[in-house]
């Protein structure tokens, strides 16, 4: 039965993450045809489904009210959806805009070196050489992402590096800046209202937004592309948070790594994009540096490296709908 239930889990895990994985390419391909906006597009996704996850949970009997009962979890999860959501959402959403999704996600996949360095400047310790090994073995990768090995020639546009850059910040921020209230009500909860809220004032800050204007711009094709998009995400949420009933958390953070590995995969098949084979070694290098630093150290007294890895892993249940 035990190994029944694995088998449950990584299924659910695997098709969660490439659930995930499709979803970039897929945001590109409507921004490529449709004039839609990211802050239009964001609107529309985080109301949506910050709803859905709120009525989901409503419906199995949680009671989705009583956090904003606690003064000082209130202000946290405002401050939580409105920077963190909302800044995470927004910089990935424009950095597939303006690049493709493959670079998005990798960008967002750079977030847990910048997590494992807060770490240990919060514990006051240097990295371990385990640690340092993956730190340069990601900068190692984004330098051959940005470049293709060329110290001459820039592959990604000024924009797009730039977007990359937030984004990686805005899921560091996203990451480390709930924990407390994670530990105190659940991941769905939290990214629930989390999405609300962001998309509330994603939408106070478009005044322009109209769902008139929305739905003039939508065809059948993009409009079934946009419901799909939404689906997919929800989807791949549940799947990996179903997945935590019959893996452990280090072993969905690891597993979940096929994502980028994917959306290359359809990025070229689909959307013709073209990768330096550099750029992908790059790629590689970020997300076994990701492999390294979401593995729990097996050394007990290595409590720096395991705290890392939990956050990492508290980062993936949440950035797993994102």
């Amino acid at each position: 039965m035990k190994l029944q239930n694995r088998h449950i889990g990584l299924l659910m895990i695997s098709s969660g993450a490439a659930l995930w994985g499709i979803s970039g390419p897929m945001i590109q391909w409507l921004f490529l045809h449709s004039n839609i906006t990211s802050i239009d597009f964001l609107v529309f996704r985080l109301l949506f489904a910050g709803t859905f996850l709120l009525l989901f949970l409503s419906c199995s009997k949680r009671q989705i009210f009583d956090i904003w009962k606690s003064k000082g979890h209130r202000f946290q999860l405002i401050l939580f959806g409105a920077l963190g959501m909302l800044g995470a959402q927004y910089f990935f959403i424009e950095t597939i805009h303006v690049s493709n999704a493959v670079t998005a996600m990798l960008f967002q996949f750079l977030a847990p070196i910048l997590i494992t360095i807060y770490v240990a400047m919060q514990i006051k310790k240097l990295p371990t050489l385990r640690q340092l090994i993956a730190i340069g073995m990601a900068l190692t990768g984004l330098f051959f992402l940005i470049t293709n090995g060329s110290y001459q020639n820039i592959f990604l546009s000024k924009e797009g590096i730039s977007f990359g850059i937030l984004t990686m910040l805005g899921f560091t921020f996203y990451t480390v800046q709930p924990v407390s209230l994670i530990k105190r009500w659940g991941v769905m909860l939290i990214v629930g209202w989390g999405m609300l809220i962001a998309g509330i004032f994603s939408f106070l800050l478009n005044l322009d937004f109209s769902i008139q204007v929305l739905t003039e711009d939508l065809t059948v094709n993009t409009t079934i592309m946009l419901v799909g998009i939404i689906a997919s995400g929800t989807l791949s949420f549940l799947l990996y948070i179903g997945s935590l009933n019959y893996l452990s958390p280090s072993e969905t953070s690891i597993l979940s790594s096929i994502e980028p590995l994917v959306a290359v995969i359809i990025s070229i098949i689909w959307l013709n994009e073209s990768f330096g084979y550099i750029q992908l070694a790059g790629g590689l290098c970020i997300i076994v540096a990701v492999v390294i630093l979401t593995t729990p150290a097996r050394n007990n007294k290595r409590g720096q490296e395991r705290r890392a890895s939990q956050l990492l892993s508290t980062k993936q249940r949440e950035t797993d709908y994102i």
